[in-house]
């Protein structure tokens, strides 16, 4: 009856009467070692979830004041164990939204057949413009993409070491086969890409999103036109080796 009138003392509510109840149950029943910290791991993780560490500490300390049996040296591992557990599982689920956060600010179009469209949106700080780096390569080369618009119409500044991580990127992509072009510069953009000695031989540079897509249609368009040239002119020779007269 006490256990059940302590239960109910520190539970917010159903769910939470039930939990300490069947945890108290289990505490007091002269189970030890393995066999108790085991049979109470569901109901201290059902109390951690609901509670949080903090407020299970304290309840726990209640616990343990009015409780003069309660096994506090044999738990103590267990807790432990359980709060590192929930805030590892925390730590996971915080780096995945943050994942996905970035994928959705900086998402990889496919807006023409081999054309890659990678428009920037906020700051761009180290680690992201490291991840985002890696992600477009990734992307580039599994496509085989002949060319990628970066649009940086949506960042609002760029430092030094982000400037330095888009010249990797550009140099990057660009041993990987596929041509840059880079749009919607702001003039504090451009001023910090002067500054950083980009060479914009390395990426051609178009007014707008329209500018872009119609450059690299332009690009793709004259590369097939001279790949078509080379093929005609090998073609050509060919034949006239081919038709040269037997001098035997």
């Amino acid at each position: 009856m006490q256990l059940e009138m302590l239960a109910k003392e520190l539970g917010r509510n159903e769910q939470e009467e039930k939990l300490w109840h069947k945890f108290l149950l289990i505490a007091v029943s002269g189970a030890t070692g393995n066999n108790l910290r085991e049979t109470l791991r569901e109901p201290l993780s059902g109390l951690l979830q609901e509670l949080g560490e903090t407020t299970l500490g304290e309840k726990l300390k209640l616990v343990i004041e009015r409780v003069p049996s309660f096994p506090t040296n044999e738990l103590l591992p267990l807790v432990l164990e359980l709060c590192g557990k929930l805030t590892h599982d925390r730590e996971q689920v915080i780096h995945r939204l943050e994942d996905m956060l970035s994928e959705l600010a900086a998402p990889i179009i496919r807006i023409w057949s081999e054309v890659l469209l990678l428009p920037l949106i906020g700051s761009l700080d180290t680690d992201r413009a490291q991840a985002i780096a890696e992600r477009l390569l990734e992307r580039a080369s599994s496509t085989r993409a002949k060319m990628v618009v970066v649009d940086v119409t949506g960042v609002p500044m760029i430092d030094t070491a982000a400037g330095g991580f888009l010249i990797e990127m550009f140099s990057a992509v660009k041993l990987l086969g596929a041509e840059v072009i880079l749009t919607g510069i702001k003039p504090e953009i451009a001023h910090t890409l002067v500054k950083l000695g980009v060479d914009f031989r390395m990426v051609a540079i178009a007014r707008d999103l329209e500018d872009a897509l119609r450059k690299a249609i332009a690009m793709l368009e004259e590369e097939k036109r001279q790949r078509k040239q080379i093929a005609l002119g090998h073609s050509s020779s060919l034949t006239r080796e081919g038709g040269e007269p037997d001098d035997i």
